[in-house]
Formats: C-alpha cells, structure tokens, sequence
C-alpha cells in the first residue's frame, strides 16, 4: 500500500491505486453477455433466470422469483439474465464489481 518517498528514502507515500481497485456497477440489457460480476441485486418484481456460461445463452437456468420491488442481492455469478417470458427490462437487474482490492 506504500511505496518509499522518491525525495526523501526516510518517508513513505502511497502508491496509486489502479482502476480496477475501484467497485462499479452496470445495468446489462437481458440476453447480453457480460463480464461475471462478483454479485447481482434484482430491482424489479418478475421471474429471473441465469446463464452462468459465456458461449451459451440457451443453458438459461431458473433463480429467482421476486414478489416485490427490491432490491434484492442475490450472491450468484451469472454472465447473463431474462425473465420469463423471455425477455426483460433493462435495469431490472443490477451487475456489481467489488474490485480488486490489495
């Protein structure tokens, strides 16, 4: 986290941080494939379902169903979603990336 001082070798200073130190969250469109996120959280009341693999959109498996607003987290991995029927609203369902922190 520290790095010694260029100007004075009895000091320290903190190193920079790279951008992928920092979390971020994305809305992807329903049958997108994306990056894996470290955890979802649903924001819309319907039925979800998941691809956990990135070459195939037809291996869609059941995994939610949300009976209220949420949000919900779900602490699951999946490159993609929709809801049945297939389909889905864009922003219905949050990606989070936590980052890499250390």
């Amino acid at each position: 986290m520290y790095q010694a001082d260029p100007n004075n070798s009895k000091k320290q200073t903190p190193k920079a941080r790279p951008k992928t130190a920092y979390g971020k969250s994305t809305t992807p469109s329903a049958q997108v494939i994306s990056d894996r996120p470290n955890y979802i959280i649903i924001n819309k009341v319907g039925t979800y379902r998941f691809a956990y693999e990135s070459g195939s959109l037809a291996s869609y498996e059941s995994g939610s169903v949300i009976t209220a607003d949420g949000p919900v987290r779900l602490d699951i991995n999946p490159v993609a979603w929709e809801t049945v029927p297939a389909g889905g609203t864009k922003g219905a369902v949050t990606f989070v990336y936590t980052g890499d922190v250390g």
